[in-house]
């Protein structure tokens, strides 16, 4: 086998933040993260997998593409395939996923929200309207 061939046959490369590492800020990854240290903020990773690991520790609000917790987090969860909460994981916050999977020991608290389009947010006019209907609000007047 080629050189080429092999390197394209190998796995996409993957992030990792270490044992005694200790981050606090906004993380926008464009490949597979795993934490094993300590987070706090905000994780955006929308194309690409999260894992915590066994020794990580997550404070954040999440958007990922799947996310997989053996270690902590505690925050909320946007997943667009799926979550997965391993034994002796812990999670406390909500999660928003098409899938969820909690092994026995696993633990959660908070609320869980499946449906199959977890990033569909709705309009500003959706909200004030309550409906889906397109809204012009060239001649509408907004009275304090």
């Amino acid at each position: 086998m080629s050189a080429a061939a092999a390197s394209a046959s190998q796995p996409a490369v993957k992030a990792i933040l270490g044992k005694s590492v200790v981050f606090k800020g906004q993380i926008e990854s464009r490949e597979d993260l795993t934490i094993e240290g300590e987070v706090e903020g905000t994780i955006e990773m929308i194309e690409h997998r999260l894992t915590i690991a066994a020794n990580g520790e997550v404070k954040a609000n999440v958007i990922a593409r799947e996310v997989e917790v053996l270690g902590s987090i505690e925050g909320k969860v946007e997943a667009v395939d799926k979550v997965y909460i391993r034994k002796g994981a812990r999670f406390i916050g909500d999660v928003h996923s098409a899938g969820i999977v909690i092994e026995d020991g696993g633990f959660i608290k908070g609320n869980i929200d499946l449906s199959r389009q977890p990033n569909e947010i709705p309009s500003q006019a959706d909200l004030y309207s309550g409906n889906s209907e397109p809204h012009e609000l060239s001649d509408t007047v907004f009275a304090g």
